[in-house]
């Protein structure tokens, strides 16, 4: 029998959902159902209110714009990044959310191209030991439609947990309850027996870092050695972009002070040794995104992926090629033309976070079944 996400909503169900959230009622519905994960609608929703002078975004997969935005990386990638992006067509069940079972065999085929291995424990292995505390951060801010799959993160903690580390070691944080409530992951009924901390709770030490004067949660700067940074692919209506660099404002204690002059505030924050040095690994939900507006809305764009990386830089560089594409394919205007051109990337580099230029990124494009 074919198993399905907990709490996934149906087709139907998600019709229903964004009729009411197009009605205004995003906050209600986020408390009852904040399990939820969303299924691509046999109508598409739209997104905004009906009246308003938007685009059709439709219910394109995205196969020729995510192959196009690979294809433009690794003209000189010897001993640069690696990046997987790996993908199916049947990552949507017929009938419920993301389906665990591929959205496995999706990750795992990435992670083993990307560390060289021939199974998955052994890829898991190299990355992490059995007596470290790893530290999970998910993206629950866009709402239940646009947060990070729990189907996701549930694979992360079975394969940390089949490699030894224990449950109690994996620690999944977000910024307050509604955004870690929308990963499927609420305080009140935590799964898979790991924790899972709020930012808010866990404020740590003042960290001063170029731009960033903030205090960080604990998690990242006291308790955990590694990190895993679980982002959506989705654009940002100030910043341009919101992926795996941007993630980590729901790290710090105020993240709002920080919506001004993202070339620096992003990159800076990035460069922090705590979130630089013990990322160890970076694996962004592509299952259900958005390439214009943001970062809330209805998904609009499904390109039934996931990218596998651990350079932030590089996966946020490729992320941006992705979202370009897809809004070419569509005819929106660039981030440019929109006028949320993407700064923070070189600024990124030049810091010494990770590799923006794409002609030294090895990307490899891999297809499942």
């Amino acid at each position: 029998m074919k198993r399905h996400c907990p709490g996934s909503v149906t087709r139907r169900q998600f019709v229903r959902t964004a009729g009411a959230l197009v009605g205004g009622y995003s906050a209600a519905l986020v408390a009852g159902c904040a399990k939820s994960q969303v299924q691509p609608p046999e109508q598409p929703p739209m997104a905004a209110p009906a009246g308003e002078d938007v685009p059709d975004l439709g219910m394109l997969d995205g196969r020729a714009s995510v192959a196009r935005a690979v294809a433009m990386a690794g003209a000189d990638a010897d001993g640069g990044p690696k990046v997987a992006v790996a993908r199916s067509p049947r990552m949507w069940g017929d009938e419920h959310g993301v389906d665990p079972e591929v959205m496995a065999t999706v990750i795992d085929g990435a992670m083993m191209w990307f560390t060289g291995t021939d199974s998955a424990e052994k890829a898991w292995g190299s990355l992490f030991n059995s007596d470290e505390k790893v530290g999970l951060k998910p993206n629950g801010l866009g709402g239940m439609e646009l947060a990070t799959a729990q189907a996701l993160s549930g694979h992360v903690v079975d394969r940390l947990t089949g490699i030894g580390v224990r449950r109690e070691n994996i620690i999944i944080w977000e910024q307050n309850a509604p955004f870690i409530a929308n990963c499927g992951i609420p305080l009140d009924d935590v799964p898979w027996g790991v924790q899972a901390v709020l930012t808010s709770d866990t404020l740590g030490q003042r960290v001063q870092q170029g731009t960033i004067d903030q205090r960080l949660t604990g998690v990242v700067t006291q308790q955990v050695d590694a990190i895993i940074n679980l982002p959506i692919l989705k654009t940002h209506e100030m910043s341009g972009v919101t992926l795996s660099m941007k993630n980590h404002y729901g790290t710090i204690e105020e993240p709002w002070a920080y919506h001004w002059n993202f070339h620096e505030n992003i990159s800076d924050l990035a460069s922090i040794p705590a979130i630089k040095d013990k990322t160890r690994l970076i694996l962004c939900d592509m299952t259900h995104c958005i390439v214009d507006g943001g970062p809330s809305g209805l998904p609009h764009f499904f390109p039934g992926a996931v990218m596998v990386t651990n350079d932030m830089v590089a996966h946020d560089a490729l992320g941006v090629a992705i979202i370009e594409e897809e809004r070419r394919e569509r005819g929106l205007p660039s981030l440019a033309d929109w006028g949320k051109e993407v700064t923070y990337l070189q600024a990124a580099q030049e810091r010494g976070v990770g590799v923006a230029d794409m002609a030294r990124i090895d990307a490899r494009l891999m297809n499942f079944a």
